[in-house]
């Protein structure tokens, strides 16, 4: 109820609005009536307030060393330069993240260990400097930053903190000097982000900051002892304690905005972009040059260690002859072993991000080690039904310290989270959360990663992430294992400017060709095929002829088609080695057929079967059904190989085409005068004579007559040394024996 005055002005004005208020709530009504009517009788629209307008996001890593900062003017300048006009100027969001530097040893020197005031002053005065007037610099704080990297944050339009980070202690790297505070002051002036008695309280040890309620009606924030005056004149109605000193001052994200010194809290880039009206993603600066020169590398099916070599020439080429200056990569069902991820994903980090900018495309669930190469580009994209998981539990775990180094190498070179990416190669891998208790900050650790850093004790363990199956999109965006998560491949790409996907790398020819043959399966079974028949027409003429050099000559082709293929490991060569010489020691050195020829032809049949799959043993239904499909198939083609060495050896002579290359067959009236003639020596002699085997007879062998030593052959079976033989029959010098006893 209106207090009444005594002049009875607001019994008037009460009685006016209650004789009103049906009168508006009338015309309300109707009003929108009209409205609803309008709206019904026209076609739906677009909703003119959901955010079309896009932003660019540039990370700034802390502390400010090597080339850190001069990366992040060039960045924003290339936005700057696409924007010739101001009064709609594009959004660029400073994501500072605190990256600690290392020792010699690895091991971090610690989150104080941070930007030289200098770097720091270069960049603010950059920032606040007409040249970057055509954009509008947002900086946003998802961990606590602490040192001169505040000075580039006040350089900012408006400050955006994650509601635990925190912004503090500015000049904990140095003592204040004259010249630091007066450079704080000039920044400070420039945009009025923070008050200037918060900042001082944030550069100067024990300064104590006050909020003054003056008569005026007006607040003032204040340090405490310029406020000495106000309070002398009276002025000062109330007061408030903002920082008592004791040090230097620091706030985290939800303080600041309680008392309405920056814009917000967000959570996250995404998070950020809403609050700020944007698209659903913030590009890359980085990849936004003024004309795009680029390839598409489609990655489907298994990627082996030729592949990878293809690859990589196929990049030099077309970055050294095409001048590709974008390498769009899409990941499409793509198994890989570690070595081979690791390494095509090496070979993408390394890539000179100024010349070359790459984006990873993954286009549908990928597991394993094959998520390192999407994660090791520029920028990477998941798709829509797309997802990260660590290995299943049919591949192999790669849990070794070599994965170690081969991680936290990538994870420096990729500027992604250690814990995630060893998660993809190792599902055994524990990660917990943790919380620094001095910063607030929040991070994944691994056991073995936590150890490495210098201030370990600092980080409280607050809950163990179990991801059993896929990693969760949010999670991989919070830590950055990703860069954003679109609804298609147009999406995605609309991100640096391009309707639709570049053309295919085109192989070189001779890449081309080779691949063109290990696609065709067919050509490895018939080298097989050939190889096999070969090899049994040299073992029915013991020696060193043309079925020899034949099928060495398939077996090396069928060898190097698989090896291209990432069939062939040393096991299978070593093992077709090793049957090789057990047949020859069977043929030249021990004749018959025992234990190294049934050897030697078992590991040429192992290593035959291992060259035509990528596992050695079976683990699983399936590959134990590709075991018997390989052994089907190498039965099958040693069959149809002896039937047409049997065929060849009937009818080859026949063909009026091959007759110059066959023996005629030796007539009977002349085969007299051919044994005569072939004879070296005269054995006629020992017809009938009994003599003493020296060697096995298997069937040939060496016998004792007399003084003589003789080769012989047994007309019966295996004869073992020392029996006695009787000689029955004298051919030239072919010496036919059986058993005395017999």
């Amino acid at each position: 109820m209106l207090p009444i005055r005594e002049n009875g002005n607001s019994d008037m004005r009460f009685d006016s609005l209650s004789i009103l208020s049906p009168v508006v709530g009338l015309l309300a009504v109707a009003l929108a009536a009209a409205s609803a009517s309008q709206i019904d009788g026209q076609e739906p629209t677009i909703n003119a307030s959901a955010p079309t307008k896009q932003g660019f996001l540039v990370d700034v890593t802390l502390p400010l060393i090597g080339s850190r900062d001069e990366q992040v003017r060039q960045q924003i300048d290339r936005v700057a330069s696409q924007q010739k006009a101001v009064a709609d100027r594009p959004v660029v969001v400073l994501r500072f993240l605190q990256r600690p530097r290392t020792d010699n040893s690895g091991q971090e020197e610690g989150q104080t260990a941070g930007t030289q005031f200098e770097r720091a002053l270069a960049l603010a005065r950059y920032l606040t400097s007409p040249a970057v007037s055509r954009v509008r610099i947002i900086g946003y704080v998802p961990d606590s930053v602490q040192g001169h990297a505040i000075l580039p944050l006040l350089a900012c339009e408006d400050l955006y903190v994650a509601p635990d980070a925190e912004l503090g202690n500015a000049s904990v790297d140095e003592p204040v000097d004259g010249t630091i505070e007066g450079a704080y002051e000039d920044v400070v002036s420039r945009r009025g982000v923070l008050p200037a008695a918060i900042v001082a309280a944030m550069l100067k040890p024990n300064t104590r900051i006050v909020r003054l309620s003056l008569d005026d009606g007006t607040t003032l924030v204040s340090e405490d002892a310029q406020a000495a005056g106000l309070r002398d004149e009276g002025k000062v109605l109330r007061e408030e304690m903002i920082w008592p000193g004791g040090g230097m001052a620091s706030f985290n994200g939800q303080q600041l905005r309680a008392q309405r010194w920056i814009a917000g809290t967000a959570t996250d880039v995404r998070d950020l972009a809403e609050q700020l009206g944007l698209a659903a993603s913030l590009r890359t600066p980085i990849a936004f040059p003024k004309q795009w020169k680029g390839i598409t590398i489609s990655l489907m099916g298994k990627l082996n260690s030729a592949k990878v070599n293809q690859l990589v020439r196929g990049i030099e080429s077309s970055t050294r002859d095409q001048e590709t200056n974008l390498i769009v990569v899409k990941i499409d069902g793509l198994e890989a072993s570690f070595d081979d991820a690791v390494r095509l994903a090496s070979y993408l980090a390394e890539l000179q991000t100024d010349r070359i900018f790459t984006m990873g495309l993954i286009v549908s669930p990928c597991q394993g080690p094959a998520g390192l190469i999407a994660i090791a580009c520029d920028e990477t994209i998941l798709l829509q039904g797309a997802s990260l998981a660590p290995p299943s539990e049919n591949q192999p775990n790669t849990n070794s310290r070599k994965r170690t180094l081969v991680v936290e190498n990538l994870a420096e070179s990729s500027q992604r989270p250690v814990s995630l990416i060893a998660k993809l190669v190792d599902r055994d891998v524990e990660l917990r959360e943790f919380i620094h208790q001095g910063t607030g900050e929040h991070q994944l650790f691994a056991p073995w990663e936590l150890n490495r850093h210098a201030d370990a004790a600092d980080w409280l363990a607050k809950q163990t992430v179990d991801i059993a199956g896929e990693i969760p999109p949010d999670l991989a965006l919070q830590y950055r294992l990703i860069d954003a998560a679109e609804a298609s491949e147009g999406l995605a790409l609309s991100r640096i400017g391009l309707d639709a996907a570049p053309s295919e790398m085109r192989t070189p020819w001779l890449d081309a060709s080779i691949q063109m043959l290990v696609a065709q399966s067919w050509i490895p079974r018939i080298l097989l095929m050939v190889g096999l028949m070969a090899l049994m027409a040299e073992l029915s003429n013991p020696g060193i002829g043309a079925g020899a050099f034949i099928s060495g000559l398939c077996f090396l082709g069928f060898f190097w088609i698989e090896g291209l293929a990432g069939n062939v490991e040393w096991l299978e060569v070593l093992l077709f080695i090793a049957g090789l010489i057990a047949l020859a020691i069977e043929i030249f050195v021990v004749p018959g057929f025992g234990l190294f020829g049934i050897g030697g032809l078992v590991m040429l049949l192992v290593s035959v079967v291992l060259a035509s799959q990528t596992f050695v043993w079976p683990t699983t239904s399936a590959q134990l059904s590709e075991v018997s499909v390989n052994l089907f198939w190498v039965a099958c083609l040693a069959m149809v190989g002896m039937i047409g060495l049997l065929f060849m050896h009937q009818q080859l002579e026949r063909l009026p085409m091959f007759r110059w290359v066959a023996l005629r067959p030796v007539r009977e009236d002349e085969q007299e005068e051919l044994e005569q003639r072939e004879a070296i020596v005269h054995w006629e002699h020992l017809d009938g004579q009994v003599g003493l085997t020296t060697t096995r007879l298997n069937p040939a062998g060496k016998a004792q007559f007399g003084d003589s030593i003789v080769a012989v052959v047994g007309t019966g079976g295996l004869i073992d040394p020392g029996v006695a033989v009787r000689v029955v029959e004298v051919r030239g010098n072919l010496v036919l024996v059986e058993p005395a006893s017999a």
